[in-house]
């Protein structure tokens, strides 16, 4: 009778283990999907303040298509201008001339995007920078005057494509970009893992349901 009981107890005991064992490794998956998953996901912000990009443009040293983390940069130029007005640091920046538009381009995932930019001083024009989401729709905009000081301008939000424009009439006086930065959120590398993961968690959960 009492030898009975005892395997009774046992049997009981065994299959608490059993049980705890199960929920224990269930739990761990899903932590440790979860940790794949968050720490995945982490940004990357890439800055940039075009030194060594391009040379002396009167020489045609300058740089106009080139990339900086996932922004390519086309329309304007990168370098040095001789012109001290237009570098927020160092002595190279890009660069828009007059009447024309310099652009730069996004890849998937930009998150946020920063510079400071300036207007020519003796500009006749207004400089106007806009940045856009994919569908064209404008999410933050900047006018520089020729009197402004180098601006800030940050932008957040799925940014897609921002242009600069210089509104000059005088094609040799360029308007500044300086001191980039852009912003990714990449497509969680573990993503398998974490779909592993919950597939291993669905596997014990219908196993607990069988027993």
């Amino acid at each position: 009778m009492y030898f009975g009981y005892f395997i009774y107890i046992m049997e009981k005991k065994m299959k608490l283990l059993i049980s705890y064992g199960r929920y224990t490794l269930k739990t761990m998956l899903i932590l440790a999907a979860l940790g794949a998953f968050s720490s995945s996901a982490f940004a990357i912000t890439v800055h940039e303040d075009f030194e060594g990009i391009g040379g002396f443009l009167d020489q045609g040293q300058g740089v106009s298509n080139f990339d900086v983390g996932t922004a390519n940069f086309s329309g304007g130029m990168s370098g040095i201008a001789k012109i001290g007005e237009l570098y927020k640091s160092g002595r190279h920046a890009w660069m828009v001339k007059g009447g024309e538009t310099g652009t730069i381009q996004f890849g998937m995932n930009t998150t946020e995007v920063s510079f400071y930019a300036k207007a020519f001083s003796g500009a006749d024009g207004s400089s106007v920078v806009t940045a856009f989401d994919k569908a064209g729709n404008t999410l933050q905009s900047l006018i520089l005057e020729a009197a402004n000081p180098f601006t800030k301008f940050t932008v957040s939000g799925l940014v897609y494509r921002i242009t600069f424009v210089n509104n000059d009439s005088d094609n040799t006086r360029m308007n500044s970009l300086d001191d980039f930065s852009v912003t990714t959120v990449p497509i969680p590398a573990a993503f398998w893992l974490f779909g592993a993961a919950i597939l291993g968690v669905m596997r014990f959960s219908r196993k607990d349901t069988l027993v």
